[in-house]
């Protein structure tokens, strides 16, 4: 058995230390560069230490600031809702029905679809004419077409909308994996003693599925602190600035400005924050699911 455990390790060890050099490589040299004053126009020239100067300017830039808000507000609205529909919906591919296989397909399908893509395509049903105000206006609701993407409230509601239908399939398919595990037979004997189908929720699934909902939420949390693709393929960052994450003013200052320390700075600092929220939303969740 020992020998068995031994060999599998020895197995990993190649794909674990190549994937670690370049892991531990990118930040080092990520947190390294923030500590400089490195420049696209004038990297012949070299480079002065400035210690801690980037990160200073950081929180007394505006365009920042505003971009790390609107950041915040996308990651725990979307993550919030997501959680709870990916759930239900976890539940529901659970269930044994006839074209259970087919309906699992359908529900996993936007997931599969790149967010670019994804993006583009929401963009036309939300455009001047697209499908939203077509309906709207055919309904006598509105007597005029809504600019639904060139209005701050309206766009982000919109980056919010498009996001929960695109990455609550993935959330829905590693709760699944956590509903699996769960033995029937605790239904079962909760049947007997006359349980609820709610009790049974919150006294058998939502417990024993802890685990899976700390690490999809970890996950989801992660990967919303740096949406990028969907946001620039459907506003741009706009109206103005107002829908730019803090991720497209990361890439935007390190590409198109060429400002490649002060990028680094705010790559550092999205890293932070992504792991703070991650640990502390994660404790929050445990604490209220023991009690």
């Amino acid at each position: 058995m020992k020998s068995n455990k031994r060999s599998g390790y020895l197995l990993l060890l190649p794909s674990v230390l190549l994937m670690g050099t370049f892991i531990l490589f990118t930040v080092i040299k990520t947190i390294t560069q923030s500590f400089y004053n490195i420049k696209i126009q004038t990297l012949q020239q070299g480079s002065e230490f400035i210690g801690l100067q980037n990160y200073i300017n950081l929180f007394t830039d505006k365009y920042f600031m505003s971009s790390l808000r609107w950041t915040l507000e996308f990651t725990i609205y979307s993550v919030a809702i997501q959680t709870i529909v990916a759930t239900g919906l976890a539940m529901l591919m659970k269930k044994k029905f006839r074209g259970q296989g087919i309906i699992r397909a359908i529900i996993l399908l936007p997931w599969v679809i790149p967010a670019v893509i994804a993006g583009m395509m929401w963009t036309n049903m939300f455009g001047h004419y697209g499908l939203f105000n077509t309906l709207l206006l055919q309904s006598g609701l509105l007597s005029e077409p809504i600019n639904f993407l060139g209005q701050t409230l309206t766009a982000k509601g919109a980056i919010i909308i498009v996001d929960i239908w695109k990455s609550t399939p993935y959330m829905s398919l590693l709760i699944l994996a956590g509903l699996m595990g769960i033995p029937d037979e605790y239904y079962e004997a909760a049947k007997v003693d006359g349980a609820s189908k709610i009790k049974q929720f919150f006294h058998i699934t939502l417990p024993l599925l802890k685990s899976s909902l700390s690490i999809t939420i970890m996950f989801r949390l992660i990967s919303a602190m740096r949406s990028y693709g969907l946001v620039v393929s459907m506003t741009g960052g706009g109206p103005g600035s107002t829908t730019e994450t803090a991720a497209m003013y990361a890439v935007n200052t390190f590409f198109r400005f060429g400002k490649t320390s002060y990028g680094s700075a705010i790559a550092v600092v999205m890293m932070i924050i992504s792991l703070l929220l991650s640990l502390i939303f994660l404790k929050e969740l445990m604490r209220k699911v023991d009690v």
